[in-house]
């Protein structure tokens, strides 16, 4: 059996289902009725691989191009499409925001709230009577 060699007119064929595209699965099946058509997949790759390769890579430079000068000239849809890609950014962001619904004249420390459950804690609201006085050390 004779060995399959690259042809141009499949290359033709390839290049063009690449720029129109179509799959791969289809292209292989549309080049079956030339004399040189590969019928694996192996041997397709690998005579045309570097033609569906450059024709993607030519395809997806033209559409880039298209895309960054819509990015450049202020189309907010194709600058985020650019920075997804191409720039890594994400416009998923962690905000932490803590409401607090109490008032802060209100609020105690974990020192106060335990220094209450000793019954150690100088209260107002009993002006004074029947409690003792705390003394506190504040370092400056």
């Amino acid at each position: 059996m004779d060995k399959i060699k690259y042809s141009e007119n499949i290359a033709k064929a390839v290049r063009s289902g690449i720029r129109n595209g179509v799959a791969v699965k289809d292209i292989m099946a549309s080049i079956q009725k030339y004399q040189q058509a590969p019928s694996s997949s192996a041997t397709f790759y690998k005579l045309y691989g570097d033609d569906i390769a450059a024709e993607r890579a030519e395809i997806v430079g033209m559409i880039g191009s298209v895309v960054i000068q819509q990015a450049l000239d202020g189309d907010f849809k194709a600058a985020e499409l650019f920075l997804r890609s191409k720039g890594g950014w994400s416009p998923t962001q962690t905000n932490v925001e803590v409401e607090s619904n109490s008032d802060p004249d209100e609020d105690v420390s974990a020192i106060d709230s335990l220094m209450t459950l000793l019954g150690k804690k100088d209260d107002s609201s009993n002006n004074g009577e029947g409690s003792e006085k705390v003394t506190r050390l504040r370092s400056s």
